[in-house]
Protein backbone atom coordinates (compact mmCIF):
# COMPACT_ATOMS: atom_id res chain seq x y z
CA UNK A 1 0.00 0.00 0.00
CA UNK A 2 1.35 3.56 -1.16
CA UNK A 3 2.57 5.42 1.82
CA UNK A 4 1.15 8.55 0.60
CA UNK A 5 -2.70 7.51 -0.75
CA UNK A 6 -2.94 11.49 -1.20
CA UNK A 7 -0.57 12.05 -4.16
CA UNK A 8 -1.58 8.88 -5.35
CA UNK A 9 -5.31 10.00 -5.52
CA UNK A 10 -4.09 13.28 -7.20
CA UNK A 11 -2.93 11.26 -9.85
CA UNK A 12 -6.23 10.52 -11.18
CA UNK A 13 -7.58 13.85 -11.35
CA UNK A 14 -4.33 15.06 -13.28
CA UNK A 15 -3.65 15.52 -16.50
CA UNK A 16 -0.27 16.27 -16.80
CA UNK A 17 2.75 14.88 -14.33
CA UNK A 18 4.23 16.70 -11.62
CA UNK A 19 1.59 19.86 -12.27
CA UNK A 20 -0.93 20.43 -8.74
CA UNK A 21 -4.29 19.89 -10.19
CA UNK A 22 -6.81 23.10 -11.31
CA UNK A 23 -10.57 22.18 -11.93
CA UNK A 24 -13.56 24.12 -12.36
CA UNK A 25 -16.59 23.68 -10.89
CA UNK A 26 -19.66 23.45 -13.93
CA UNK A 27 -23.07 24.45 -13.48
CA UNK A 28 -24.26 24.78 -16.98
CA UNK A 29 -26.79 21.99 -18.17
CA UNK A 30 -24.79 22.26 -21.48
CA UNK A 31 -22.03 19.69 -21.47
CA UNK A 32 -20.63 22.01 -24.00
CA UNK A 33 -19.05 24.17 -21.05
CA UNK A 34 -17.11 20.81 -20.44
CA UNK A 35 -15.68 20.67 -23.47
CA UNK A 36 -14.28 24.15 -23.32
CA UNK A 37 -12.73 23.65 -19.54
CA UNK A 38 -11.19 20.69 -21.45
CA UNK A 39 -9.27 22.17 -24.22
CA UNK A 40 -8.56 25.88 -21.73
CA UNK A 41 -6.60 22.92 -19.83
CA UNK A 42 -8.05 22.08 -16.79
CA UNK A 43 -7.65 19.06 -15.24
CA UNK A 44 -11.03 17.81 -14.42
CA UNK A 45 -14.23 19.29 -13.90
CA UNK A 46 -16.62 19.15 -11.06
CA UNK A 47 -20.10 18.97 -12.33
CA UNK A 48 -21.90 20.81 -9.57
CA UNK A 49 -25.18 18.95 -8.55
CA UNK A 50 -25.26 20.43 -5.18
CA UNK A 51 -25.68 23.83 -6.29
CA UNK A 52 -26.24 23.65 -9.73
CA UNK A 53 -29.73 22.60 -11.59
CA UNK A 54 -28.71 19.33 -13.19
CA UNK A 55 -29.76 16.18 -13.01
CA UNK A 56 -28.40 12.35 -13.58
CA UNK A 57 -29.16 12.53 -17.07
CA UNK A 58 -27.52 15.84 -17.46
CA UNK A 59 -24.26 14.81 -15.53
CA UNK A 60 -24.11 12.04 -18.26
CA UNK A 61 -23.93 14.50 -20.64
CA UNK A 62 -21.19 16.14 -18.81
CA UNK A 63 -19.70 12.62 -18.13
CA UNK A 64 -19.54 11.97 -21.98
CA UNK A 65 -17.80 15.72 -22.98
CA UNK A 66 -15.05 14.82 -20.31
CA UNK A 67 -14.13 11.45 -21.78
CA UNK A 68 -14.29 12.81 -25.42
CA UNK A 69 -12.15 15.55 -24.38
CA UNK A 70 -9.63 14.08 -21.86
CA UNK A 71 -10.91 16.02 -18.85
CA UNK A 72 -11.68 13.85 -15.17
CA UNK A 73 -15.12 14.30 -14.21
CA UNK A 74 -16.05 14.67 -10.65
CA UNK A 75 -19.37 15.89 -9.00
CA UNK A 76 -20.20 17.94 -6.08
CA UNK A 77 -23.34 16.07 -5.06
CA UNK A 78 -26.57 17.41 -2.59
CA UNK A 79 -26.04 14.93 0.11
CA UNK A 80 -23.87 11.80 1.29
CA UNK A 81 -26.42 9.52 1.13
CA UNK A 82 -26.17 5.68 -0.29
CA UNK A 83 -28.21 6.32 -3.34
CA UNK A 84 -27.33 9.36 -3.81
CA UNK A 85 -23.35 8.49 -4.42
CA UNK A 86 -24.24 5.30 -6.10
CA UNK A 87 -26.40 7.12 -8.95
CA UNK A 88 -24.00 9.41 -9.41
CA UNK A 89 -21.20 6.78 -10.12
CA UNK A 90 -23.21 4.78 -12.13
CA UNK A 91 -23.41 7.53 -14.84
CA UNK A 92 -19.77 7.18 -14.78
CA UNK A 93 -18.14 10.44 -12.47
CA UNK A 94 -14.62 9.21 -11.30
CA UNK A 95 -15.68 10.30 -7.81
CA UNK A 96 -17.71 12.43 -5.43
CA UNK A 97 -17.21 15.67 -3.61
CA UNK A 98 -19.68 15.48 -0.69
CA UNK A 99 -20.75 18.49 1.12
CA UNK A 100 -20.57 19.27 5.21
CA UNK A 101 -18.51 16.16 6.51
CA UNK A 102 -17.80 16.13 10.14
CA UNK A 103 -17.11 13.13 11.33
CA UNK A 104 -15.40 9.81 11.07
CA UNK A 105 -18.30 7.85 10.78
CA UNK A 106 -19.95 10.05 8.25
CA UNK A 107 -16.60 9.87 6.10
CA UNK A 108 -16.48 5.49 6.42
CA UNK A 109 -19.75 5.50 5.18
CA UNK A 110 -19.10 7.73 1.76
CA UNK A 111 -16.09 5.48 1.23
CA UNK A 112 -18.14 2.52 1.73
CA UNK A 113 -20.58 3.82 -1.00
CA UNK A 114 -18.12 4.47 -3.46
CA UNK A 115 -16.85 0.92 -2.74
CA UNK A 116 -18.23 -2.56 -4.52
CA UNK A 117 -18.50 -5.46 -2.23
CA UNK A 118 -16.62 -6.66 -0.38
CA UNK A 119 -14.56 -3.45 0.12
CA UNK A 120 -18.05 -1.25 0.41
CA UNK A 121 -21.49 -1.39 -0.23
CA UNK A 122 -22.31 0.02 -3.64
CA UNK A 123 -24.89 -1.45 -5.43
CA UNK A 124 -24.20 -3.49 -8.55
CA UNK A 125 -25.03 -2.98 -12.05
CA UNK A 126 -23.97 -3.12 -15.24
CA UNK A 127 -26.79 -1.80 -16.86
CA UNK A 128 -24.87 1.58 -16.97
CA UNK A 129 -23.04 3.68 -18.56
CA UNK A 130 -20.10 3.64 -15.75
CA UNK A 131 -20.84 -0.40 -16.14
CA UNK A 132 -20.33 -0.64 -19.78
CA UNK A 133 -23.99 -1.96 -20.47
CA UNK A 134 -22.54 -5.62 -20.38
CA UNK A 135 -21.54 -8.56 -17.84
CA UNK A 136 -18.56 -9.17 -19.67
CA UNK A 137 -15.21 -8.17 -17.82
CA UNK A 138 -17.42 -6.59 -14.74
CA UNK A 139 -15.80 -8.20 -12.19
CA UNK A 140 -12.42 -6.69 -13.05
CA UNK A 141 -14.09 -2.97 -13.68
CA UNK A 142 -15.60 -3.24 -10.41
CA UNK A 143 -12.04 -4.01 -9.01
CA UNK A 144 -10.98 -1.61 -10.97
CA UNK A 145 -13.53 1.19 -10.20
CA UNK A 146 -13.06 0.22 -6.02
CA UNK A 147 -9.14 1.28 -6.70
CA UNK A 148 -9.89 4.65 -8.42
CA UNK A 149 -13.54 6.08 -7.30
CA UNK A 150 -12.74 9.56 -5.24
CA UNK A 151 -14.46 9.96 -2.05
CA UNK A 152 -13.70 13.61 -1.79
CA UNK A 153 -15.11 15.21 2.19
CA UNK A 154 -16.07 19.25 2.02
CA UNK A 155 -15.23 20.79 4.87
CA UNK A 156 -17.23 23.62 5.30
CA UNK A 157 -18.35 23.75 8.75
CA UNK A 158 -16.26 24.35 12.43
CA UNK A 159 -17.31 20.79 13.35
CA UNK A 160 -16.03 18.90 10.60
CA UNK A 161 -12.78 21.55 11.27
CA UNK A 162 -12.69 20.40 14.92
CA UNK A 163 -12.75 16.30 13.39
CA UNK A 164 -10.39 16.25 10.61
CA UNK A 165 -7.71 14.10 12.51
CA UNK A 166 -10.38 11.42 12.56
CA UNK A 167 -11.90 12.01 9.02
CA UNK A 168 -8.72 12.01 7.29
CA UNK A 169 -7.76 8.53 9.12
CA UNK A 170 -10.92 7.11 7.23
CA UNK A 171 -9.06 4.87 4.99
CA UNK A 172 -10.16 5.77 0.94
CA UNK A 173 -10.74 9.40 1.80
CA UNK A 174 -7.32 10.35 0.25
CA UNK A 175 -8.63 14.27 -0.91
CA UNK A 176 -9.62 16.52 1.53
CA UNK A 177 -12.08 19.66 -0.10
CA UNK A 178 -11.71 22.61 2.40
CA UNK A 179 -14.79 24.42 1.65
CA UNK A 180 -14.56 29.08 2.45
CA UNK A 181 -17.87 29.73 1.57
CA UNK A 182 -20.07 27.59 3.75
CA UNK A 183 -17.61 27.56 6.71
CA UNK A 184 -17.49 31.47 6.69
CA UNK A 185 -21.06 30.91 6.80
CA UNK A 186 -20.59 28.90 10.16
CA UNK A 187 -18.27 31.14 11.59
CA UNK A 188 -19.97 34.25 11.16
CA UNK A 189 -18.04 35.56 8.74
CA UNK A 190 -18.34 37.60 5.10
CA UNK A 191 -16.28 35.60 2.79
CA UNK A 192 -15.60 38.51 0.96
CA UNK A 193 -13.86 41.28 3.43
CA UNK A 194 -13.11 38.22 6.43
CA UNK A 195 -11.28 35.32 4.29
CA UNK A 196 -8.08 36.19 5.91
CA UNK A 197 -9.75 35.06 9.41
CA UNK A 198 -10.31 31.56 8.01
CA UNK A 199 -6.41 30.72 8.05
CA UNK A 200 -6.25 29.02 11.04
CA UNK A 201 -9.18 26.55 9.73
CA UNK A 202 -7.18 26.38 6.87
CA UNK A 203 -3.98 25.65 7.97
CA UNK A 204 -5.07 23.04 10.67
CA UNK A 205 -7.10 21.58 7.65
CA UNK A 206 -4.01 21.12 5.66
CA UNK A 207 -1.74 20.48 7.61
CA UNK A 208 -3.00 17.73 9.42
CA UNK A 209 -4.78 15.75 6.19
CA UNK A 210 -0.82 16.18 5.18
CA UNK A 211 0.53 14.62 8.36
CA UNK A 212 -2.10 12.24 7.47
CA UNK A 213 -0.73 11.51 4.03
CA UNK A 214 -3.85 13.02 2.65
CA UNK A 215 -4.01 15.66 -0.55
CA UNK A 216 -5.75 19.26 0.08
CA UNK A 217 -7.99 21.00 -2.34
CA UNK A 218 -9.04 24.46 -2.10
CA UNK A 219 -10.42 27.30 -3.82
CA UNK A 220 -7.59 29.29 -6.12
CA UNK A 221 -7.07 33.12 -5.24
CA UNK A 222 -8.28 33.24 -2.39
CA UNK A 223 -5.23 33.62 -0.24
CA UNK A 224 -5.23 29.39 0.93
CA UNK A 225 -1.62 28.74 0.19
CA UNK A 226 0.32 25.48 0.19
CA UNK A 227 -2.76 23.09 -1.18
CA UNK A 228 -2.13 20.56 -3.30
CA UNK A 229 -4.89 21.22 -5.86
CA UNK A 230 -6.94 24.16 -6.58
CA UNK A 231 -10.42 24.95 -8.24
CA UNK A 232 -11.71 27.93 -9.66
CA UNK A 233 -15.47 28.52 -9.15
CA UNK A 234 -18.82 27.79 -11.15
CA UNK A 235 -17.87 28.92 -15.28
CA UNK A 236 -21.42 30.70 -14.95
CA UNK A 237 -20.03 33.10 -12.44
CA UNK A 238 -16.70 33.38 -14.15
CA UNK A 239 -18.73 33.93 -17.55
CA UNK A 240 -20.51 36.96 -15.25
CA UNK A 241 -17.83 38.45 -14.32
CA UNK A 242 -16.08 39.01 -17.89
CA UNK A 243 -19.42 39.58 -19.77
CA UNK A 244 -19.63 42.19 -17.29
CA UNK A 245 -16.20 43.80 -18.17
CA UNK A 246 -16.13 43.21 -21.74
CA UNK A 247 -19.58 45.02 -21.51
CA UNK A 248 -18.11 47.69 -20.04
CA UNK A 249 -14.98 47.99 -21.85
CA UNK A 250 -16.98 48.38 -25.48
CA UNK A 251 -19.39 50.78 -24.32
CA UNK A 252 -16.54 52.73 -22.73
CA UNK A 253 -14.63 52.93 -26.11
CA UNK A 254 -17.77 53.74 -27.90
CA UNK A 255 -18.28 56.74 -25.46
Amino acid sequence: MSQNPGQDALRHISRKVGVPPLGIFIASVDPSTTEIAADAGFDYAVIDAEHGPLDRLTVLGHVRAAEASGIIPLARILDCSDQTIQSMLDVGLKGVMVPKVESAEQAAQIVAATRYAPEGKRGMCPACHDGRYTMIDFTNRMRKRNLEALAIPIIETRKGVENIEAIVAVKGMNIVHFGPGDLSADMGLNLETDAHLLQEAWVHVRDVSRAAGKAVLVSANLGFEGADAHILPMELMILSTTLTKLAADVRAGLA
